[in-house]
């Protein structure tokens, strides 16, 4: 167990050792291979993982990669130009997780109406509690993305047209295998609008960086407030244990994601049917602190990317 300590709450959180770690991997492959239903065992899992870590993960807003280069690098997603404004646009978030990208959605880039998805009781508990809190008017879902059915169920759900934009943070990376990703990407295309609309995701991936550290299993920055670490060759899909610190190291989350090259999203993205695909140049915020404007090496070495699929 590992406590966890922010903003004066102490909270006990499973973590996972690299043993541990490689087989919540291989149960996850094992499981994804044989149930597909909608209550899969993949989307159990996903439940399971981030069942005791909502308050927690919400913490790491702090993070500095995350505050001042993850954030920046997607709003240049979002819009392009300083003119560019999401208020006519309705924006679907897969894998919203606590809620966080939906506010900003809402209160920094000014979109039409927000909606938020994932599987996850306890984050989507923290999202809500947010919500009764400070109302912006954000809906959310628990529903499996990687069930068949999903897109289906979400638009009945909501009761809501295809969505302008589709948003995902890191959902992509729970992919364990091929069919999965691919399940992922066929999801999100039946949810955007043909014609016009926007998947725009921040996926971590399988970088140079990680390539050339394979040997030594261990990857990290701590200006930046990352660390990722995994055992045996770095390959295409492969599992990482990805730990991101808050603020001074006060606080930290770890969790499993499977790491895929561009080539093999590009791949999946395209047999869906999105056409043009924009990986975005990494931006640093220019409030960023010292600390992170001089990482310019350990920005680089992020294995973070942010993408723009159009249909």
């Amino acid at each position: 167990m590992l406590t966890l300590l922010s903003g004066g709450l102490s909270v006990s959180l499973e973590t996972w050792s690299i043993t541990r770690r490689g087989q919540i991997c291989c149960d996850r492959n094992t499981m994804s291979e044989n149930n597909d239903t909608d209550n899969s065992s993949s989307g159990s899992m996903a439940a399971k993982l981030y069942a005791d870590i909502a308050v927690d993960y919400n913490a790491t807003k702090s993070n500095p990669f995350k505050r001042y280069v993850e954030e920046s690098t997607f709003a240049s997603a979002l819009c392009p130009s300083d003119d560019s404004s999401l208020s006519a646009q309705h924006v679907l978030d897969l894998g919203c997780g606590a809620g966080h990208y939906c506010r900003i959605l809402k209160t920094e880039w000014d979109a039409n109406s927000v909606r938020g998805v994932d599987v996850s009781e306890q984050m989507l508990a923290e999202a809500k509690r947010q919500e009764e809190v400070a109302p912006l008017g954000i809906q959310y879902l628990r529903q499996d993305l990687l069930s068949p059915s999903a897109a289906e169920k979400i638009t009945t759900s909501f009761g809501a047209p295809i969505a302008d934009l589709v948003t995902a943070q890191y959902l992509l990376p729970y992919a364990a295998n091929k069919d999965e990703l691919n399940q992922l990407c066929v999801t999100a295309a039946a949810l955007v609008k043909h014609g016009g609309g926007r998947f725009v995701s921040i996926v971590s991936m399988l970088s140079d960086s990680i390539i050339s550290a394979s040997k030594e299993g261990h990857l990290e920055s701590k200006d930046l407030g990352w660390a990722a670490t995994w055992e045996g060759e770095a390959h295409d899909g492969m599992c990482v244990e990805l730990t991101l610190f808050g603020e001074a190291r006060a606080s930290r989350v770890s969790f499993p994601n499977y790491l895929w090259s561009r080539e093999s999203i590009e791949v999946a993205l395209s047999s869906v049917g999105f056409g043009k695909v924009e990986w975005i140049p990494i931006e640093v915020d220019d409030g960023a602190p010292e600390t992170v404007r001089r990482s310019s090496v350990d920005i680089n070495k992020t294995p973070i990317g942010v993408f723009v699929a159009s249909m």
